[in-house]
């Protein structure tokens, strides 16, 4: 309404070519960043599976539009192992008072094992707050958005 020039009269509501547009260059623009081999957006990728699983949507999430880093890689020089006993670390740090820096050093080194473990195996809520009780503090509340997926 405000600016009439920019309305498409083709469509029916005046933004159908625009959304399309949009639409196609994010999707360019992706299928460009994936092939640069970023992590990021390989999550779905049907090479990185094993033959046995080479279905596109086995044991993962498909990504939703413009969505990135949807399962981060672990911090260099790290695996699931060496994550776990910085969770239960965090468990421990959490008892005590007064350490929120070393809590939120340590649950961003564990952000990409916390990521896995909601989007992979879906608890509840309650087992995710058994798991991650510092999670639910709030000075973490910036890292409380991966519940919402």
């Amino acid at each position: 309404m405000k600016h009439p020039c920019l309305r498409d009269p083709v469509s029916f509501n005046g933004l159908y070519s625009w959304h399309n547009s949009l639409k196609y260059k994010l999707r360019n623009y992706r299928t460009k960043v994936k092939h640069l081999g970023l992590p990021e957006l390989n999550v779905n990728c049907l090479k990185r599976k094993s033959t046995a699983d080479k279905t596109p949507a086995k044991k993962l999430k498909k990504a939703k539009k413009s969505e990135v880093n949807y399962l981060p890689p672990h911090p260099q020089g790290e695996t699931d192992t060496t994550l776990e006993k910085e969770r239960v670390e965090l468990l421990y740090e959490h008892k005590k008072r007064d350490n929120n820096k070393l809590i939120s050093e340590k649950m961003a080194k564990t952000f990409s094992l916390r990521r896995s473990d909601v989007i992979l195996n879906k608890p509840p809520v309650i087992d995710i707050k058994a798991r991650w009780p510092a999670l639910f503090e709030p000075s973490q509340s910036v890292y409380f958005n991966i519940l919402s997926v």
